[in-house]
């Protein structure tokens, strides 16, 4: 009678540990999610410091993103941005929200945009998401 309450106790552990694995499994993958990414575009040139107009800044932005991304959703915010030197600048930024593109891809708008633009940096954030058109 002990030995089969010994191996009821390990069928028991053994099954736990078989359902906490599975767990962690599907906790690590995707479930269908991919990268989202947002791009912050500050529209202060750091050469001239002089600000961008946004509608003619966002004309040129947006046509460097299509040529990367079937579609964008832009939005006009503002932000501020401390130099090196302590100096704070505000500014003016553009935040494009892209999916379905490759951080690749991103960072080749990103240098694009940078030129553009003379800026210094652009921020991307990065975020999973599920994303469906319906």
């Amino acid at each position: 009678m002990e030995n089969k309450s010994i191996l009821t106790i390990i069928a028991v552990v053994v099954i736990i540990e078989i359902i906490l694995a599975g767990a962690v499994i599907y906790a690590m993958s995707d479930h269908g999610e991919q990268e989202g990414y947002t791009l912050y575009v500050g529209l202060n040139d750091s050469v001239t410091h002089e600000d961008y107009d946004p509608d003619e800044a966002a004309a040129w932005v947006d046509e460097i993103v299509l040529k990367y991304v079937g579609g964008l959703t832009r939005y006009n915010a503002n932000g501020a941005y401390t130099y090196d030197d302590g100096t704070i600048t505000c500014e003016k930024t553009l935040v494009y929200y892209l999916t379905d593109v490759s951080l690749e891809d991103v960072h080749k708008i990103c240098d694009e945009v940078k030129e553009l633009l003379n800026q210094s940096s652009i921020l991307i954030s990065i975020g999973k998401q599920k994303s469906e058109f319906y």
